[in-house]
């Protein structure tokens, strides 16, 4: 019975894929067991391939894993859908990259495992025509100073026989000693313009040569420049700690130790709420010892000797302590490289290297005014790399910049901010961060995040073992968006315990049914953030329903969201983890 139920089961397998294609293979099973979907799209033509050409695909594809065909659609190609249970998802993740070859040679147009896209042939021609466009324009650039190397070298010797000729003119028309002075004028004159003529050509000497590491050079030197740019930045951390600030001369600061790192003034008076803030009066000088990423810097005080933590919106910079090496270079990077509208500035641009920065430093040092214009308009503008001792700050950053980030970060570096970025490096970031281990903090801000983007967030959440708070601030994040990632916390993610949508106005009541369902799924989640976004009083009240069943988690909500939470029946219940904003 067996072999004839093999028997017939090989020959069923050699039918033709036409009488498979746009058919329900397997019925889907609810559990959660068999969420992940596989997806082939492969170039064959259906009346000459057969099932079993797809079962050989999928054995040399993934082994002995178990993965089931569900769907086969017939377009411009063949398209594979399977599924697989998805405690497999990292196996057949390594399986699949270890075959790659022999996938393209079976025809594979794209593979996506998951929310991640293994291979995909249309991207790679798109990246390899951009490639052929650069090249084409250098080879033009090329022939276009070929040809005028040969318009150069036949000037030469047109001039060459002019000048043998006029020669001989003279010898016949003039006596001796006219022939004589003509004869040394012309040579001097006729030199000249061989000489200049031969100097132009020797420049262009090579020039073939040149331009096939033209592209190359260019990407290197601005590499350099980037990383000397990141330089200036990085040593926020190293030069501002060693940086001595001149001491105050009065009285009561007399017997307190110099301020080791940058020194800040208070702008208003606070009161410390408890025993980890620091007190203290307008006015105030105060040491910062260190500058966290959340806006809470540890400081002392210079007339009191305390510590403690203080917010950046209470201090503001000492303009009137001593001029640090770190800020010199700031300023005089910012100076040399932006459009800085001072006549006194713009005069030191055209000196050479050496007398720029001599200059710069002495005029900066005399004219107190200058260096207090300078210093506003350096500190408003935003750096692109700001690093902190427990993160990093990127606004608008490079792939380049990006990568040296990566490099630079410790154990001590846990929260990442990415800020006015553009999707494409969200991305390309995302994966090389959420493998780090260290990061435990991630904020997204006035990013708009694609499709792309949260498929690659949501890949990397189902994995990641260590980030604990995630926020999606002004990223246009959408209900379809939110579905995915709640579907990913719910299923794959154990650790995360805090996530906040803010300022997404495209989130509405659609959402809240997703919402509802991972506050009541997930057991790890102690913070949930919804303000700022479209979600109506309906919508707000089906995610209050989950709260007296989830009894940990704490809900963030708008102020405008209180009177429809007050006169819900449960609402005593839940009243202690429901905190509303202005």
């Amino acid at each position: 019975m067996i072999l004839a139920y093999q028997t017939h089961l090989d020959e069923f397998c050699e039918n033709k894929l036409t009488m498979f294609c746009d058919r329900l293979l397997k019925k889907l099973s609810s559990s959660l067991l068999t969420c992940e979907t596989i997806r082939f799209v492969l170039e064959w033509i259906p009346k000459e391939h057969s099932l079993s050409d797809i079962k050989a695909l999928l054995r040399k594809t993934f082994q002995d894993n178990q993965v089931d065909v569900v769907t086969i659609e017939e377009g411009n190609s063949i398209i594979v859908t399977c599924y697989a249970p998805h405690y497999l998802m990292e196996s057949l993740l390594v399986t699949a990259r270890d075959n790659f070859d022999m996938l393209k040679e079976m025809g594979l147009i794209s593979l996506t495992i998951g929310y991640y896209t293994v291979y995909d042939e249309h991207a790679i021609d798109e990246e390899v025509k951009s490639l052929m466009k650069k090249l084409k324009m250098v080879e033009s650039e090329r022939d276009d100073l070929l040809e005028e190397n040969t318009k150069l070298k036949d000037t030469i010797d047109t001039l060459g026989i002019s000048y043998e000729g006029r020669e001989v003119d003279d010898s016949n028309k003039s006596s001796e000693s006219e022939k004589e002075e003509s004869k040394k004028k012309m040579t001097k004159a006729m030199q000249m313009e061989i000489d200049h003529l031969r100097s132009s050509l020797q420049s262009k000497t090579g020039i073939e040569e040149t331009l096939i590491g033209v592209e190359k050079t260019l990407i290197e030197r601005e590499k350099e420049i980037e990383q000397l740019q990141e330089k200036i930045s990085l040593m926020n951390i190293q030069q501002l700690k060693e940086t001595s600030i001149t001491l105050r001369k009065d009285q009561s600061t007399q017997s307190i130790d110099p301020p080791k790192g940058p020194v800040y003034v208070a702008i208003r008076d606070w009161q410390a709420r408890d025993s980890t803030e620091l007190s203290f009066k307008k006015g105030e000088k105060l040491e910062i010892k260190k500058e966290r990423i959340n806006g809470w810097w540890l400081a002392r005080s210079l007339d009191t000797d305390q510590e403690g933590f203080v917010h950046i919106i209470d201090i503001k910079k000492d303009e009137e302590s001593e001029l640090s090496t770190l800020e010199s270079l700031e300023l005089f990077h910012y100076a040399m490289t932006e459009n800085v509208d001072i006549p006194k500035i713009k005069g030191i641009k055209t000196r050479s290297n050496f007398e720029r920065a001599s200059l710069f430093l002495s005029l900066i040092e005399q004219n107190s005014v200058l260096l207090d214009q300078l210093r506003k308009k350096e500190h408003g503008k935003p750096k692109a790399i700001r690093w902190y001792d427990d993160g990093v700050e990127l606004t608008s950053p490079s792939l380049i910049q990006c990568q040296e980030v990566v490099s630079l970060l410790t154990y001590k570096h846990k929260s990442i901010v990415i800020k006015d970025s553009s999707p494409d490096v969200v991305c390309d970031l995302l994966p090389v961060l959420l493998q780090n281990e260290k990061v435990k903090l991630l904020r997204i801000q006035d990013t708009q995040l694609t499709q792309h983007c949260i498929s690659s967030l949501c890949n990397l959440l189902a994995n990641n073992k260590s980030l604990l708070n995630l926020y999606l601030v002004n990223c246009s994040i959408d209900d379809k968006a939110v579905a995915d990632i709640t579907n990913v916390l719910q299923t794959h993610n154990n650790t995360l315990l805090g996530l906040v949508f803010f300022k997404n106005p495209c989130i509405t009541s659609v959402s809240a049914q997703s919402l509802s369902e991972l506050i009541i799924n997930n057991s790890t989640l102690i913070q949930l953030q919804i303000t700022d976004t479209s979600i109506s009083s309906d919508g707000i009240l089906i995610i209050l329903q989950s709260l007296t069943i989830n009894k940990s988690i704490k809900l963030y909500l708008d102020m405008k969201d209180k009177d429809t939470c007050t006169e819900y029946h449960d609402y005593n219940i839940i009243k202690d983890r429901v905190i509303f904003f202005d």
